[in-house]
């Protein structure tokens, strides 16, 4: 019943699509040449083929006008022929990868092509291990984790041996705060595939949350040794040293993840600690000045999203200046 009900999704996803667009358009500019102009409004009143058949004479002598390619893929779009709006979408962007209307048009011909591919799927393996995993992941984006937990496990089922499964009932059990059982599905995930770098980040996040610094350090090096480019993983690392009374081993890894991801405030407050506890008292304001910069940023962009929506570039609350606010201690 509940397959049933997410294949009805697919198809209404599918007819929502076609309405959007239908319904979405760009509005003429004062520069757009008269055939690209007739074939706007023909798309705009639904006659596809004539848009289509306008932008593609247009580009029979202006093949790379980038307004005539975005055109034809719209009408292409509304005419069902999405892998051909895909690459002439795609075309445009390899010559102009900042072509906002090719990205916007290109993330839903995107997501039009998995819907009708997962509909695929859902009528060729009905019991199989990934569409039991589509299942689990719809679940879990609408926060209904027992339900997922139970596609997940039935996809286990279909397939035991699944790397994969096994890291995603560890995530689901890790976000459920249960680590020793994320633990336990980490732990079989790297008897069949010692080098996963997802099981084996997993596994020492888990250990960190349960307060054991030395497991999370084995765990999480072996991480970074996967992925010497993962903030995440050298974050991680660098809490498990702090944790284990090792600060200057904390410094190294925190300095590696902000210079990976120059942004991620928990480092830079943890990185203040490390400082303070080392007796660096000077690199400790500056980076807990730093992490309280970002949390002005942070707090900017959320007054921004829930005043204006995210694309509106209204005015933003002012931060918090120096004198008003109480700074916090690097030990706390």
């Amino acid at each position: 019943m509940g397959r049933k009900k997410h294949l009805t999704r697919l198809r209404r996803m599918s007819l929502l699509l076609a309405a959007l667009w239908l319904w979405t358009a760009v509005p003429l500019s004062a520069e757009q040449a008269p055939a690209l102009a007739e074939g706007t409004r023909a798309l705009n009143r639904g006659e596809f083929e004539k848009a289509a058949s306008l932008a593609g004479g247009y580009l029979k002598t202006h093949p790379t006008a980038s307004e005539a390619q975005i055109l034809l893929a719209r009408a292409e779009m509304a005419l069902g022929k999405r892998d051909s709006a895909f690459q002439r979408l795609q075309k445009v962007l390899r010559a102009n990868p900042r072509n906002i209307d090719a990205l916007y048009y290109l993330g839903w011909v995107c997501f039009g092509l998995s819907q009708i591919e997962h509909q695929k799927l859902y009528a060729m393996a009905p019991d199989s291990m990934r569409v039991h995993q589509l299942l689990a992941e719809s679940y879990r984006a609408q926060e209904n984790l027992t339900k997922a937990e139970e596609e997940y496990q039935t996809a286990l089922k279909a397939s035991p041996n699944s790397v994969e499964i096994l890291d995603e009932l560890g995530d689901l059990k890790r976000s459920q705060f249960q680590f020793d059982e994320a633990i336990g599905y980490y732990a079989t995930a790297l008897e069949i595939a010692p080098h996963d770098y997802v099981s084996t980040y997993g596994s020492g996040v888990a250990y960190l949350f349960k307060h054991q610094p030395q497991q999370a350090i084995e765990h999480l090096r072996r991480a970074v040794e996967l992925d010497p480019h993962s903030p995440a993983a050298r974050l991680a690392l660098g809490d498990a040293f702090w944790r284990a009374d090792q600060p200057a081993e904390a410094v190294r890894e925190l300095k590696a993840a902000t210079t990976l991801e120059p942004e991620m405030r928990q480092a830079y407050t943890l990185l203040a600690r490390a400082y303070n506890k080392l007796g660096q008292s000077q690199e400790a304001r500056e980076a807990l000045s730093k992490a309280q910069e970002l949390t002005r940023k942070d707090q900017e962009r959320r007054w921004r999203r829930t005043l204006f929506g995210p694309d509106n570039l209204g005015p933003i609350p002012p931060p918090a200046t120096a004198g008003s606010s109480q700074q916090t201690d690097p030990e706390e």
